[in-house]
């Protein structure tokens, strides 16, 4: 048998386009399956070798009759699951991801999406406000790109508490399985493979955290998995920031992050970049980042320009959204003023005692930042800065160099900074001091009186318990209201929960089960457990206060029933700050505004300047987002005595003018506006996709009940939240296999143990009730948590549909069928699928053809079946619709009377089908001519810009001018953007040869297939 690249085969039971042929002795072929069960299987054989290969000559419409009509209902569901499998190419402007996902669809979440498909390559910047939904903007691309099959391998690399989360929601709202690459997984893999196996290869869709992305461990695997660059791949990267050049004073300096990342996003066609906080204020550190998200559109050591930034980054603030009718919370900042306190507060005499200190010894014992880290620590507790303090003093003896002095005060230390070992690195050595001028005596004076009074309540502690009894609590009952209180330090956390105990004890209230803590120490499972039972009704979950440190200012979404947050110490850096008020500042919040309160002492005076670091930090949140990078050094080095006044200032100034870099480098002027007109556009367009590619939420419950009903069960009827909620009962028999309780196991709260425990946590979480839509909420009402909305790419209903489709399934059809229907003539439709294929067997696009006729078998030996003309052919197939939802068979009669016509009416209407068909194959080529001419001359237009300005840039570059008088790591880091300008030309010069090609070349169509899926008579009810 002799076939060549782009016919189509029969073997092994299943169709096969021959994508390659590869010649040798015996020849070899490369196959790509396109049954509808497994769409994209790739093989490599050669067909001498199989036994029951055969080339695909029968086009099976003489196949489509059988000797019994098909059940209506069986044929409406084989057609509505075909119909639903379809996507196209060919429209860059149809959505089609967000009517498959299971999320509440807002407009302004499809502008990502729209620009991902405008792109040849997915390149984007999405830098909305904390809270917006980037994850599921981003997830909303993925899936698109995956129904297009312009990707076939997606990484989602994103901070380790980010992780768990990422991966239940692309599993819930878009069906795609994430598998997590850790330590544990590895040692499974291995164990269950072998030492050398790579498990970057066994499977498609991976998660790693941004803490392995420097190990070679897992890094080599990859690579090699990889290779230099692996076309039809997507990096998602999470908090992309992290990634930017950050430590350096003018000229911001590239990290170990920074050249991991650069390295691995080289390597993926697709990339999308995620971040709140994408500006830090260096202009150098923002067009690095941008450059590894686009190398063909930016280039590191050249400033951004608006325009060029304009395609690929989205950005949008919660106040520019409830501007345009969006329901986001109001967000209120509130002071806390502790004030009047007597003189000798421990709190006050402290600072006093700190800042004494200092003045007269810090130049001796400590480098810059170690004041910094004592003000962090007392300002926080007493028992917190006790220890840090201990610290500092068993380090004051050392006579060796210390590390910090080996290492320096910039990024290297920032892994210190929450531990004793930072205080002791910045500690310098005091050995050689003089006994009469020793510093140990001032720190004796200070350990002795925290720790005279450090286990005692201070006046936040007052007022918090004060504040918990006004605002929670009815007497000795508990309101229906939840608390969040942050502090930065474990130490300040256990002091702060023992004394609200105490203290709720003393007004004879009953804590237990009352606080939640969350820390850096608490498990997975054990943060999934606090987040489901903080958010779940009051009448579920006694818990109403949660304690955090900061392991819980990311990755924890917290907003669903609390809308009151206290930080009970400041983060010095701002950025952390508004992570943590994003844990309930964020969509899906039903209350109407969030208040997120702080403590100041207005008699101390390092107060004022936290205060105006809020302050601050919120005015450039309401001009720029969240934007906390760009002060988040200006406190690094502490606040020094009689320095008050001029730390304000200096906060003032330095985030000033950063903030104006960034606002010109984003293109912040006119946002506004430019999100009005994005607004209606996408309002339009979902509309639009809507009615071409939208699923009926009750069509897909009648698709799940019949598949269940033909498995012998059906969905049960709980008391959910769901008015209209069913259920499925684990313990029926016709779901008892492993795979299907697998599955059933994603409808269950919380996360399925690994190995043992899974038998007793199934008993403990029973299934959540199944809904088909996004729950109607009244104003104020929080999201149920014990329902789970299906959809099409939800891994429970793609098992129960793909009977629907499968090479089985369809091979018992008739795929004829005579239904009732509400219409006054006989009538009949034939329905066939057209499918184009591109390189790789990739389906560039698919469309369901359809050709409606009037039937009357008394005429039907004299003439053949003409079609009607456009309104009865639109008016036939909404009676097709109405008919195949009801599911009513004409009946015996009628299917006898219509069978001796079957054969000819398919030779009839084939022709017809055909025509119309072929019509569609040149418009649908022409639009992927179109896209692909578009685009290459876009990437073109776009490397010959490119090329043009850094030959410009090096032109006028004069290093002896642009100097500044950097410090050296900071001029290297110059000099070495700057070398990368002559590679990036040669780069840049090869891809403007061969890039363009290949993006035409990636629309053209290799092959096409026009099958049958079924001839329906539509019979009058009378």
């Amino acid at each position: 048998m002799k076939v060549f690249p782009g016919d189509f085969i029969e073997a092994r039971g299943r169709r096969w386009l021959v994508d390659d042929v590869f010649l040798g002795s015996p020849e070899r072929h490369r196959l790509i399956c396109v049954d509808d069960d497994a769409q994209g299987e790739t093989i490599d054989v050669s067909l001498e070798a199989e036994i029951d290969a055969t080339q695909v000559v029968e086009d099976g419409w003489n196949a489509l009759a059988g000797s019994q009509p098909d059940d209506p209902v069986t044929l409406g569901a084989h057609l509505r699951a075909i119909r639903w499998r379809t996507a196209s190419a060919a429209d860059r402007k149809l959505f089609q991801a967000p009517f498959r996902a299971g999320i509440r669809l807002d407009a302004y979440q499809l502008l990502p999406l729209q620009r991902a498909l405008e792109l040849p390559r997915a390149n984007l910047l999405i830098a909305d406000d904390v809270g917006l939904g980037k994850t599921v903007e981003a997830g909303l691309i993925a899936r698109e790109l995956l129904l297009r099959r312009r990707i076939d391998f997606l990484l989602i690399a994103a901070p380790s508490s980010m992780i768990l989360q990422w991966q239940d929601e692309m599993a819930q709202k878009f069906g795609l399985d994430v598998t997590i690459i850790d330590r544990e997984h590895l040692l499974r893999t291995r164990r269950a493979r072998g030492f050398g196996a790579n498990p970057w290869v066994l499977g498609s869709c991976f998660a790693i955290s941004h803490a392995l992305l420097s190990d070679e461990v897992y890094m080599a695997p990859l690579r090699q998995m990889l290779t230099d660059f692996r076309t039809r791949s997507l990096l998602i990267l999470d908090e992309a920031h992290h990634a930017a050049p950050s430590s350096g004073q003018a000229y911001a300096v590239e990290s170990q992050m920074t050249r991991a990342v650069r390295d691995l996003a080289g390597r993926f066609e697709h990339r999308l970049f995620l971040s709140a906080t994408p500006h830090n204020g260096h202009s150098n550190s923002f067009a690095t980042l941008l450059e590894i998200l686009d190398p063909q559109r930016f280039t590191r050591g050249i400033p951004v320009e608006p325009a060029d930034l304009a395609p690929v980054m989205i950005r949008r603030l919660k106040e520019d959204l409830r501007q345009l009718g969006e329901s986001f919370p109001k967000r209120t900042v509130e002071a806390i003023t502790i004030d009047n306190l007597p003189a000798t507060a421990p709190e006050l005499r402290l600072a006093k005692m700190l800042q004494d200190y200092w003045e007269e010894f810090g130049a001796e014992v400590g480098n810059r930042l170690l004041l910094g880290i004592l003000q962090q620590r007392l300002f926080s507790s007493l028992t917190a800065f006790a220890r840090s303090l201990r610290a500092h003093r068993r380090s004051l003896s050392k006579s060796a160099t210390t590390e910090a002095e080996r290492h320096g005060d910039g990024a290297e230390n920032e892994r210190l900074q929450d531990d004793d070992l930072f205080v002791e690195a910045s500690t310098r050595a005091s050995l050689h001091m003089p006994v009469g001028i020793s510093p140990l005596a001032r720190v004796d004076a200070m350990l002795a009186l925290c720790d005279a009074v450090a286990a005692q309540p201070d006046a936040r502690i007052a007022h918090l318990l004060r504040w918990i009894d006004t605002e929670m609590l009815d007497g000795q009952d508990w309101r229906h209201r939840r608390l969040i209180v942050f502090t930065e330090w474990e130490d300040t956390r256990r002091w702060l929960v023992a004394a609200l105990k105490s203290g709720l004890a003393a007004r004879g209230v009953d804590d237990s089960k009352r606080l939640a803590v969350f820390t850096g120490q608490t498990g997975l499972d054990e943060r999934d457990r606090i987040k489901r039972a903080f958010n779940a009704p009051f009448e579920d979950e006694p818990v109403r206060i949660l304690v955090c440190t900061d392991a819980a200012r990311e990755g924890i979404n917290l907003q669903t029933r609390c809308h009151d947050l206290i930080h009970f110490d400041l983060p010095w850096n701002p950025s952390r700050l508004e992570q943590r008020n994003g844990r309930i500042d964020r969509k899906l919040q039903p209350n109407p505004t969030v208040t997120c309160r702080y403590f100041i002492y207005a008699q101390r005076a390092e107060d004022r300047v936290l205060d105006a670091l809020v302050r601050k930090t919120e005015r450039i949140r309401e001009e720029l987002g969240s934007t906390g990078q760009v002060i988040q050094d200006a406190l690094a080095g502490g606040i020094r005595k009689g320095q008050a006044d001029a730390s304000m200032q200096t906060i003032r100034a330095a985030s000033s003018d950063r903030s104006l870099v960034a606002r010109r480098e984003m293109g912040e002027e006119g946002r506004l506006e430019r999100l009005k007109i994005d607004e209606t556009k996408l309002a339009k367009a979902r509309e639009e996709a809507r009615r071409k590619v939208g699923v009926d939420p009750e069509d897909l419950r009648t698709l799940v009940e019949l598949a269940l009903e033909r498995m012998g069960t059906s969905m049960t009827r709980h008391p959910f939240s769901g008015g209209d909620a069913g259920g499925l009962a684990p313990e029926d028999p016709a779901l008892r296999s492993p795979s299907w309780q697998a599955l059933i196991d994603e409808l269950r709260p919380g996360r399925a143990p690994i190995g043992r425990g899974l038998a007793e946590w199934r008993r403990e979480n029973p299934p959540r009730g199944i809904i088909f839509a996004p729950p109607v909420l009244n104003p104020g009402q929080p999201e149920p948590q014990d329902i789970v909305q299906l959809h099409l790419e939800h891994r429970l209903v793609k098992r129960l549909l793909g009977r629907f489709v499968a090479k089985g399934f369809q091979d018992d059809l008739t795929r004829v069928a005579a239904i009732v229907a509400p219409t006054g003539q006989h009538r009949i439709v034939m329905l066939a699928r057209l499918a184009l294929y591109g390189p790789g067997a990739r389906r560039l696009h698919e469309e369901i053809i359809t050709v409606a006729a009037p039937w009357r078998d008394s005429m039907r030996d004299e003439s053949a079946l003409e079609p009607f003309k456009e309104v009865g052919e639109e008016t036939t197939l909404r009676q097709l619709q109405d008919a195949l939802q009801s599911g009513v068979a004409a009946g015996a009669a009628v299917s006898a009377r219509i069978a001796p016509w079957v054969h000819r009416d398919v030779a009839d209407l084939k022709t017809h089908v055909e025509t119309r068909a072929n019509v569609s194959h040149l418009r649908a080529v022409e639009q992927l001519r179109e896209n692909g001419n578009r685009e290459a001359d876009a990437l073109r237009g776009l490397l010959v810009r490119q090329l043009a300005r850094i030959e410009r840039e090096r032109a006028t570059d004069d290093p002896r001018q642009l100097t500044f008088n950097l410090p050296q790591k900071e001029e290297q880091q110059r000099q070495a953007d700057r070398r990368a300008w002559d590679r990036k030309i040669e780069r840049l010069r090869i891809e403007l040869e061969e890039e363009p090609a290949k993006v035409r070349e990636s629309y053209e169509v290799r092959a096409q297939r026009l099958d049958p899926i079924g001839l329906v008579y539509l019979w009058p009810t009378s």
